[in-house]
């Protein structure tokens, strides 16, 4: 009644051999960036990092200085968030005593409806 379909795809590739896996890594290579041209600062650090002494002076005081505006930065970022905190703090102050105020006068007019029967 019912006919049995071929496959419609592929069946999905075999693993390599272990010696094909030895071959493939004779021929591998690794190319490591170059510092020389104009790179990311990332590739600079990692640089930096790894293999100081290969880096030109000029190319070291380049990531010195990024390095150093990024440290710039992050303090008037942190004198930000400071200022905004002591805002947030005077407004939390206000906003007590605004609160504060307004209990009070709740309990005043509680207070009067309770001796003025009447409504």
């Amino acid at each position: 009644m019912f006919k049995k379909s071929k496959p419609k795809i592929e069946p999905p590739p075999t693993a390599p051999s272990i010696e094909e896996m030895l071959a493939d890594m004779e021929t591998f290579e690794v190319n490591q960036p170059s510092v020389n041209g104009p790179t990311d600062y990332t590739d600079l650090e990692h640089a930096l990092l790894t293999e100081p002494e290969n880096l030109s002076l000029s190319t070291w005081w380049q990531v010195f200085d990024e390095y150093d505006q990024k440290v710039k930065k992050l303090i008037a970022t942190e004198e930000t968030l400071e200022t905004h905190r002591n805002q947030l703090k005077e407004c939390y102050a206000k906003l007590e005593k605004n609160a504060g105020k307004l209990r009070e006068g709740i309990k005043k007019q509680q207070a009067l409806a309770k001796e003025d029967p009447e409504c």
